[in-house]
């Protein structure tokens, strides 16, 4: 059965979704490591419409080559998510900042030496934000009452020089990145200090770090202790229409999942999959791809 790819998400730190539709329906294939795999592209990009309050609607106007529309983009209206720097709300409605509400986390997230960033998330979802954005370690600097003064802390770190943006086509050069835990921490703690007088002109932000920040190694989480004791070969590859791969999921870390075949461990990234026409059916294990790009491979 082929269905149209809405979007990829953690559900938890142990399961994570493939969410798709077929005409009017929608549908959910949930999945967790050791779990079989098997997707084949069928069809070129197209929107696969939008979810606003848990509710998904198809794409009105069926647009052709975007994975999401700007008409869907807009009734999914997460630009609070996106574009807000905590201090100018003149762009958004009273609905948008309740959205903001409750307690949340500042924190700096490492994804190899040297690639870092700062975030912000709700308390609540602490570890599923971790997890869903592919952070090696995480040290947690800031608890806030709402997302308005997070975010606020946010931007006056990012003013200081930190990222608050890693692109999944860097993640995909440091999935496995060489680096212990105790030097990850290091990294990250060094880069706190750093950036302190981030908020020394703001005594109102900086009540709101903690005395002592937490660090967190997901490396366990994401089963890639698995992938580095595996001898077989890694490869990241980009499905393009009529290829596909099968096989076993060894490790998920973000939006990657690493999947063990007879011969090699094969890394996708599922959001490049999203707004794709894909078949779930399961196949032998193995990765076909068109001729050229296999031969470019080995």
């Amino acid at each position: 059965m082929q269905v149209l790819l809405y979007d990829f998400r953690w559900n938890s730190d142990t399961q994570v979704e493939f969410q798709a539709s077929s005409g009017e329906r929608f549908g959910r294939k949930q999945l967790a490591l050791g779990d079989e795999l098997s997707v084949q592209v069928c069809d070129t990009t197209k929107c696969a419409g939008s979810m606003r309050d848990n509710t998904w609607q198809p794409c009105p106007q069926n647009v052709v080559g975007r994975k999401k529309c700007e008409t869907c983009r807009n009734r999914e209206g997460n630009f609070i998510f996106t574009s807000f720097d905590g201090f100018n709300t003149d762009m958004f409605t009273p609905d948008d900042l309740a959205r903001l509400q409750g307690e949340h986390l500042v924190y700096l997230a490492l994804f190899d030496t040297g690639v870092t960033k700062v975030g912000v998330c709700k308390k609540e979802r602490h570890t599923l934000r971790q997890v869903e954005q592919g952070s090696h370690h995480t040290l947690y600097i800031a608890e806030t009452p709402d997302g308005v003064l997070a975010r606020q802390i946010e931007t006056c770190f990012r003013q200081t020089g930190i990222a608050d943006k890693v692109q999944a086509s860097t993640k995909k050069n440091f999935i496995l990145p060489d680096i212990m835990p105790e030097q990850g921490e290091k990294e990250l703690r060094t880069l706190l200090s750093q950036h302190q007088e981030a908020l020394k002109n703001h005594p109102e932000l900086e009540k709101h770090l903690l005395s002592e920040p937490k660090f967190k190694d997901w490396t366990q989480t994401f089963g890639l202790d698995k992938v580095m004791q595996n001898t077989k070969p890694l490869h990241t590859v980009k499905l393009e229409t009529e290829e596909s791969v099968s096989g076993t999921i060894l490790a998920i870390k973000g939006p990657f999942i690493m999947l063990e075949t007879d011969d090699e461990i094969v890394t996708l990234c599922a959001k490049d999959l999203q707004g794709l026409t894909l078949d779930f059916t399961p196949t032998p294990k193995g990765l076909n791809l068109n001729s050229a790009l296999q031969n470019a491979l080995f």
